[in-house]
């Protein structure tokens, strides 16, 4: 996991715009067997849905490619990395907007 502080909902919906690709990191299932989720789609917008219990919370809507829609809790939503496809059909992350840094991992020697 990322030890960065976590992006409020409504920075979260800020830096992401509709139509445009992501790779986006979340996590699923409870509390016991938490684990991350990545997944390429694109942003479809923000939408408010009602819990059981009457509390509303944020949810960002995705669609996965072949048209599969992913529906988060902006809670869930680890990370979101712009993306795109370069002309072979791979995965391409493009570089992140100033202010947001990468983790660095300190190379070992080669010998």
């Amino acid at each position: 996991m990322s030890t960065a502080p976590a992006l409020s909902a409504a920075q979260l919906v800020r830096s992401l715009r509709a139509g445009e690709m992501y790779r986006v990191s979340y996590a699923v299932g409870g509390p016991l067997q938490r684990r991350v989720t990545r997944s390429l789609a694109v942003f479809a917008g923000a939408s408010q849905h009602r819990t059981w219990n009457g509390e509303v919370v944020v949810c960002l809507d995705f669609t996965r490619p072949r048209g599969r829609p992913l529906s988060l809790l902006s809670t869930q939503v680890v990370d979101a990395r712009p993306a795109s496809l370069n002309e072979r059909g791979q995965l391409v992350l493009l570089e992140r907007t100033a202010g947001r840094r990468r983790r660095r991992t300190r190379r070992r020697p080669l010998y």
